[in-house]
Protein backbone atom coordinates (compact mmCIF):
# COMPACT_ATOMS: atom_id res chain seq x y z
CA UNK A 1 0.00 0.00 0.00
CA UNK A 2 2.54 2.63 0.76
CA UNK A 3 4.18 1.59 -2.43
CA UNK A 4 1.48 2.56 -4.46
CA UNK A 5 1.31 5.71 -2.79
CA UNK A 6 4.86 6.48 -3.13
CA UNK A 7 4.92 5.34 -6.52
CA UNK A 8 1.57 7.73 -7.47
CA UNK A 9 3.48 11.12 -5.77
CA UNK A 10 6.66 10.36 -7.92
CA UNK A 11 4.29 9.98 -11.14
CA UNK A 12 2.17 13.08 -10.25
CA UNK A 13 5.64 14.92 -9.68
CA UNK A 14 6.85 13.91 -12.89
CA UNK A 15 3.47 14.80 -14.46
CA UNK A 16 3.95 18.46 -13.04
CA UNK A 17 7.21 19.00 -14.28
CA UNK A 18 6.85 18.33 -17.60
CA UNK A 19 3.75 20.28 -17.89
CA UNK A 20 5.43 23.14 -16.42
CA UNK A 21 8.21 22.46 -18.63
CA UNK A 22 6.44 22.18 -21.74
CA UNK A 23 5.40 25.82 -21.06
CA UNK A 24 8.53 27.08 -19.85
CA UNK A 25 9.93 26.08 -23.46
CA UNK A 26 7.68 28.16 -25.37
CA UNK A 27 8.94 31.27 -23.65
CA UNK A 28 11.53 33.84 -24.67
CA UNK A 29 13.36 33.22 -21.55
CA UNK A 30 14.25 29.44 -22.37
CA UNK A 31 14.74 29.94 -26.17
CA UNK A 32 18.20 32.90 -24.80
CA UNK A 33 19.07 30.51 -22.08
CA UNK A 34 22.41 29.07 -21.23
CA UNK A 35 20.87 26.04 -20.15
CA UNK A 36 19.03 24.90 -23.47
CA UNK A 37 22.37 26.19 -25.22
CA UNK A 38 24.54 23.69 -23.13
CA UNK A 39 21.82 20.84 -23.44
CA UNK A 40 22.26 21.75 -27.23
CA UNK A 41 25.86 20.94 -27.32
CA UNK A 42 25.50 18.00 -25.50
CA UNK A 43 23.11 16.32 -27.75
CA UNK A 44 24.99 17.28 -30.60
CA UNK A 45 27.80 14.74 -28.93
CA UNK A 46 25.96 12.41 -28.07
CA UNK A 47 22.96 12.00 -31.21
CA UNK A 48 25.61 10.63 -33.74
CA UNK A 49 25.99 8.04 -30.96
CA UNK A 50 22.66 6.61 -31.41
CA UNK A 51 21.99 7.72 -34.96
CA UNK A 52 20.52 11.26 -35.16
CA UNK A 53 22.58 13.32 -37.91
CA UNK A 54 22.29 17.00 -38.58
CA UNK A 55 20.99 17.38 -42.10
CA UNK A 56 21.43 20.87 -43.36
CA UNK A 57 18.33 22.57 -45.61
CA UNK A 58 18.61 22.22 -49.19
CA UNK A 59 18.80 24.91 -50.73
CA UNK A 60 15.47 26.30 -53.46
CA UNK A 61 16.39 25.64 -57.20
CA UNK A 62 16.81 28.60 -58.39
CA UNK A 63 13.53 29.89 -60.93
CA UNK A 64 13.48 32.67 -63.73
CA UNK A 65 10.22 34.32 -63.56
CA UNK A 66 8.38 36.62 -66.16
CA UNK A 67 6.29 39.70 -65.71
CA UNK A 68 2.44 37.97 -66.70
CA UNK A 69 0.92 37.94 -70.38
CA UNK A 70 -0.83 41.50 -70.06
CA UNK A 71 -5.12 40.08 -70.65
CA UNK A 72 -8.23 41.81 -70.53
CA UNK A 73 -10.71 40.58 -67.88
CA UNK A 74 -13.18 38.05 -69.66
CA UNK A 75 -16.97 39.47 -70.18
CA UNK A 76 -19.37 38.65 -67.33
CA UNK A 77 -21.50 35.73 -68.03
CA UNK A 78 -19.63 34.28 -70.98
CA UNK A 79 -18.85 30.53 -70.82
CA UNK A 80 -15.64 29.77 -72.73
CA UNK A 81 -15.30 25.98 -73.26
CA UNK A 82 -11.74 24.50 -72.53
CA UNK A 83 -9.29 23.96 -75.73
CA UNK A 84 -9.02 20.68 -77.32
CA UNK A 85 -5.43 19.93 -77.63
CA UNK A 86 -5.09 18.10 -81.58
Amino acid sequence: MVAIVVLSAVFAILVIAFVWFFFYSRTLAWGESETRQAFLRVMVVIGPMFGVRYKEPRPEPPTIATPAKEEEPPLPGIVLPPAKDE
